[in-house]
């Protein structure tokens, strides 16, 4: 899979630029198939990081099953991802590079999204690093049924991974060919029905394992945890249909959080553990997380 994605990545990123380069050296396509294309270099690196992004959403589902607390933190790679890749968007738009001071507009568009991609990179390093300093209570019940139902929500969640990306993909296509015969203004932005409509399966996901883990984990701070997990996630979605700037102090705003419920989580079985007889392994070591 690895490989089909950077295969795939390198293919798609070597003909966005031939695309652009034939757009500039026959400057009639640009009224004809070519008329939605952008014709900035720096515009063609959006597409090998679309195919990342997709990678990193399947990774997202993959790690389901395995840690609540890892899927947290492949949500907020995720958003990172989608904001550094937003750099070299709006890097294109600059009309003249260089005179780059003169375009305030677009320079602050790019500041302020490399000076977030920075803080969220910081984030999720430092609630991996959290991660591993929590230990978990022995479940009440045997993790095979909720490892069963973790699985199963995993592989219902990637399907509608696959019909949202097919979705996306051809209403994307059929407005671009639309807006080349001139039926149709410019085309939407790929990204504004797939990234939104995901982390809303991923609000009900959340939501759905919060409820089925409590026969097992049904200890107070599970409960907090799962809940300020989900409060991460409905802010993470939140902020991809927010306009800029307010966008990216909402996904800031959830990455904090969830590493703030993390960090309190951790301290709490690390100060309660002690008096519980059942505290077992660390995070990394349970397979019902």
């Amino acid at each position: 899979m690895e490989r089909l994605i950077v295969w795939l990545a390198a293919t798609g990123f070597v003909i966005h630029l031939m695309l652009i380069g034939l757009a500039q050296t026959v400057p009639s396509l640009r009224s004809g198939v070519l008329s939605q294309l952008d014709c900035n270099f720096l515009h063609a690196v959006y597409t090998p990081f679309s195919f990342i992004l997709f990678y990193e959403v399947m990774l997202l589902v993959l790690a389901l099953p395995r840690s609540h607390t890892s899927s947290m933190g492949k949500q907020y790679e995720i958003i990172s991802l989608i904001v550094i890749r937003r750099v070299f968007k709006d890097i294109g738009e600059f009309s003249d590079p260089a005179n780059l001071f003169a375009q305030t507009e677009t320079a602050w568009m790019v500041l302020t999204d490399m000076l977030a991609a920075l803080v969220m990179f910081a984030l999720v390093t430092l609630f991996r690093r959290l991660s591993q300093t929590v230990t978990h209570s022995k479940p009440h019940l045997s993790l095979a049924r909720f490892l069963a139902i973790k699985k199963t929500v995993a592989v219902l969640l990637f399907l509608v991974l696959i019909v949202l990306a097919i979705f996306n993909v051809t209403q994307w296509a059929s407005e671009t060919l639309a807006g080349s015969m001139g039926q149709t203004g410019e085309a939407k932005n790929l990204d504004y029905f797939f990234f939104p409509m995901f982390f809303e399966f991923m609000i009900f996901t959340d939501v759905f394992l919060l409820i089925v883990s409590i026969p097992f984990y049904d200890r107070y701070e599970y409960v907090i945890r799962n809940s300020g997990f989900v409060i991460s996630t409905v802010l993470l979605r939140l902020s991809l249909s927010t306009p800029k700037p307010y966008d990216l102090a909402i996904a800031l705003v959830a990455i904090v959080y969830g590493l703030c419920v993390l960090g309190v989580f951790s301290y709490f079985t690390r100060v309660i553990g002690p008096f519980d007889d059942t505290r077992s392994v660390s995070d990394d070591e349970s397979n019902g997380d």
